[in-house]
């Protein structure tokens, strides 16, 4: 079985198939973890969600998804009106929403899912989350404000703390994004900048392959993927 981690799509549908399809993705076998941010920015935000709502209902022993803070964004947005959400590209996840489902049940329920969806996720070897986790409050008490965790704050916290909370389990995150994807033996930033940067950047969607510590980028603009190893610190 190989472990895969895709995060922060933000919208980037085709990236998101043209990388699984590349990668050779086998969801009866592999594991699929996705961290969160699955929608704003990119045009196509709905059928991401849709997609990776299916993937998790076809082989939920197999593909695992997180919340990101778009989606808790999202979620603060239809249950308290909290505005905060169409300033972060709200209004074309709406559209998006409004355009892939015509039935005003599939359109909510899809919502909701993904809004609902769990802080982390924890196997025999990794921790996965969106941002980061406080190692001042036990794994299964984290609160949400982890979803907001910027990178400096969470590589700003001592190896052995971080391990000590997760019982020796590096953190798989993203949230922010970088250029390149290294792996310090405690954590490991994912996020490639999905729909965040222009054609001249390093930036695309990422996906993970952690047990080969490779990674495949996908250039939208360009329509290429390249693939890299995981440095190491």
């Amino acid at each position: 079985m190989r472990k895969f981690f895709m995060t922060d799509i933000h919208g980037e549908y085709k990236g998101l198939k043209v990388l699984l399809k590349h990668a050779e993705v086998d969801y009866t076998q592999d594991q699929l973890v996705i961290g969160g941010d699955m929608i704003n920015r990119g045009r196509e935000s709905a059928k991401v969600v849709r997609e990776i709502k299916l993937m998790t209902e076809k082989y939920p022993n197999n593909v695992y998804a997180l919340i990101g803070n778009h989606e808790e964004m999202m979620g603060d947005y239809f249950r308290a009106g909290d505005k905060t959400f169409l300033s972060h590209g709200g209004d074309e996840t709406l559209q998006s929403f409004n355009k892939t489902f015509s039935n005003d049940s599939e359109r909510l329920v899809h919502m909701e899912w993904a809004y609902s969806l769990p802080l982390y996720f924890e196997d025999d070897e990794f921790v996965y989350t969106h941002a980061g986790l406080n190692p001042f409050e036990p794994l299964d008490e984290q609160s949400r404000d982890i979803l907001w965790m910027s990178e400096f704050d969470l590589y700003s916290i001592p190896k052995e703390n971080l391990l000590s909370l997760t019982q020796g389990k590096p953190i798989i995150h993203g949230h922010t994004p970088v250029e390149r994807i290294y792996f310090d033996g405690a954590r490991m930033n994912c996020d490639i900048g999905s729909n965040t940067y222009s054609i001249e950047e390093e930036r695309g969607l990422g996906l993970v392959c952690l047990t080969e510590m490779i990674y495949w980028v996908y250039k939208p603009a360009l329509k290429k993927i390249e693939k890299r190893k995981v440095g190491r610190i």
